[in-house]
């Protein structure tokens, strides 16, 4: 009989004798190795990415046999590049500097792969600037090599250079904007009575207008007056410009600008341009030019860009080479001045006055460098950061000699600073003067009344309450700021009658705040040549006996920096130099450096003519300076 029970399970054998389970122990060691994998490829793409963005990706340019230089303003023509300017996808967001400009211009005269230059209208600059560009090419013409100007749309500034061109073409349906010279002003007056905000100004003297913005609702009439004599000048060199170029009577440029705005067939039959075409029919014309025997459809024009040009292989950079022994060093000084550092270094739009200072020192212990030229494109600021400024430059000239090249704007704070150097040169077309002080302080208490916000104080005396903007001013707040101004003012004309060589009651006479022509300062004694920066260079040139026909060569302040050290610069982990202001940016400051904003506020910003836009930036400057600045030398903003 069999025993049917399910016998009991054996025990299981202790855990030494169990076999051992196979485990995945490799994940995590794949997760982490990944993870240090992808790290390591992100950093690599990254670095890569930011290479190709400085390098432009490509090899440098050569410059072929018949090609034509390509002259376009569209990205403007600033004083200098800034360092750290990166280009991605080999685009830039700033034209040539000036210098560039007029160097390649000069090269291409005498290099004979370039057989001409195609200007292209667009983009714009400063009167000072388009003059010396207008004269870089008329010298060029002088070769005996065409010229040929594009205007698709354009103003007087686009028409003004191309007036040099042998043919100006502009297609059937194109516009220019030929109109009389003028100036119209924004006055916010009556929108501050409607906010209750009332603006108490001290000013030195009467020419010294810019803050009418805020406080009248109209130009004063001493502003009314030099702003006519700005406006007369610029139009007088206008219509003798073009007379003279297009071979054609002053009256009939005169009475032309007094019908605005022209078609182009209407300016066909003026005699101000030479014939209708679309911008493809006259490359092609221009490449036939170049080769008459290419006979097909649609043939190929070869241009390369200043920007390609200077940084082409074969370009004999300007001003290196003859005379290897002697160097001028340009110090660049662009914007409105303030006073500290700038510890933003993707900012190089202002002046800061440790910056600048730091810059004008490494120029002065450069034992490369015999002269220094102070490049001043500025409306002026803080009278403080000025005055820093001016008194290290005097220090310099006991070293070196310091001269000042002044491009479209060296007025109020800018002629501060020029003023200290040995020989001061002013363009014909250069705004400067507006030798003069102002103070201009709001008075919100209208402004919290009407919201029912009221001030109550404690003090211990009524000084206390000085120039509190939520307080009525008292009138002895007014005179002790009016005394406090005037102060300033003196000095600051008795500085100029030192530097000029006159007497204080001279130099009273041409300052009061009144702004001048390059041309007429000169007369006025405030300069001593007028000439761009070509002719800076030249003057420079003949102090260290250098014959002005000579290459020396030109060192920047600031000076370029390669492009591993703008990365880590970018990146705030550079070296630390005090001197220079370099300060951390974080990842956040560059996203929002690389990203530009498109808001709706943007459009309508971008929306508004050049003109407007011009004055609401000065008034922006003004409102951020005097929230940190307690006195201001800065120029009225110029409405043209």
């Amino acid at each position: 009989m069999q025993d049917n029970q399910t016998p009991s399970p054996l025990p299981p054998p202790p855990y030494y004798a169990q076999p051992r389970r196979r485990t995945r122990w490799w994940i995590p060691l794949l997760i982490i190795g990944g993870v240090i994998f992808v790290f390591f490829a992100a950093i690599i793409g990254f670095v890569a990415f930011i290479g190709a963005g400085i390098s432009g990706g490509s090899e440098p340019v050569r410059v072929k046999n018949n090609t034509v230089l390509l002259v376009d303003l569209s990205g403007g023509i600033p004083e200098y590049k800034p360092q750290m300017r990166f280009s991605f996808g080999g685009s830039s967001s700033t034209g040539p500097s000036l210098l560039d400009m007029l160097t390649a211009i000069r090269e291409a005269k005498t290099d004979d792969n370039i057989k001409g230059i195609y200007y292209r209208a667009g983009g714009g600059a400063g009167m000072a600037k388009l003059t010396e560009i207008r004269e870089a090419l008329l010298d060029f013409k002088s070769s005996g090599k065409f010229v040929y100007a594009f205007i698709e749309t354009g103003s007087k500034a686009h028409y003004y250079l191309a007036s040099v061109a042998d043919s100006i073409i502009m297609p059937e349906e194109g516009m220019l904007d030929f109109s009389a010279f003028g100036a119209n002003g924004l006055f916010m007056k009556g929108m501050f009575d409607k906010l209750g905000v009332e603006w108490h100004v001290e000013q030195f003297e009467e020419y010294k207008s810019a803050a009418e913005m805020m406080s009248r609702d109209s130009w004063s009439a001493p502003a009314k007056e030099e702003i006519r004599a700005i406006i007369e000048q610029r139009q007088s060199m206008f219509v003798q410009a073009i007379a003279s170029s297009r071979k054609l009577d002053a009256t009939a440029i005169s009475a032309a600008l007094q019908r605005g705005v022209f078609q182009p067939d209407s300016l066909k039959n003026l005699g101000l341009i030479d014939g209708l075409a679309r911008e493809g029919e006259l490359r092609a014309r221009i490449q036939r030019r170049i080769d008459p025997s290419d006979t097909t459809d649609h043939p190929k024009l070869r241009t390369i860009s200043v920007a390609q040009y200077v940084s082409s292989e074969d370009f004999g950079n300007s001003e290196t080479a003859a005379d290897d022994t002697h160097a001028i060093g340009i110090v660049y000084a662009s914007g409105a001045i303030h006073q500290g550092k700038n510890d933003d270094p993707f900012s190089a739009d202002d002046i800061y006055a440790k910056n600048l200072i730091s810059e004008l020192r490494r120029a002065r212990d450069d034992d490369e460098v015999d002269i220094i030229v102070l490049r001043v494109d500025s409306p002026g600021g803080s009278a403080i950061g000025s005055d820093e400024i001016w008194a290290e430059i005097r220090e310099i000239r006991k070293t070196k000699p310091v001269y000042a090249s002044m491009s479209d704007v060296a007025a109020s704070g800018g002629y501060y600073i020029a003023m200290a150097c040995d020989t001061i040169i002013a363009h014909p077309s250069t705004i400067t003067g507006s030798i003069g002080v102002i103070m201009s302080i709001p008075n919100l208490s209208g402004t919290l009344g009407k919201i029912g916000v009221t001030v109550d104080t404690i003090s211990m005396g009524s000084s206390a309450n000085f120039m509190n903007p939520t307080m009525p001013f008292s009138n002895e707040a007014k005179a002790a700021l009016h005394n406090y101004g005037d102060g300033i003012y003196r000095r600051f004309v008795g500085k100029v009658a030192e530097s000029r060589k006159m007497s204080f009651d001279e130099a009273r006479a041409v300052a009061k705040g009144r702004i001048w022509s390059g041309e007429a300062a000169k007369n006025a004694r405030l300069v001593d040549v007028n000439g761009g920066l070509l002719e800076s260079i030249r003057v420079a040139k003949v102090r260290i006996g250098v014959d002005p026909s000579e290459k020396v060569r030109i060192k920047k302040f600031p000076e370029d920096i390669d492009n591993i050290g703008a990365l880590l610069k970018m990146f705030g982990l550079a070296d630390e130099d005090d001197d220079r202001g370099e300060a951390n940016v974080t990842a956040a400051h560059v996203l929002a450096r690389l990203v530009p904003d498109a808001s709706a506020a943007d459009a309508l910003w971008k929306s508004l003519p050049e003109e407007e836009r011009r004055q609401v930036r000065h008034a922006a400057t003004m409102l951020d300076l005097s929230l940190r600045e307690r006195t201001l030398t800065v120029l009225p903003s110029i409405p043209f």
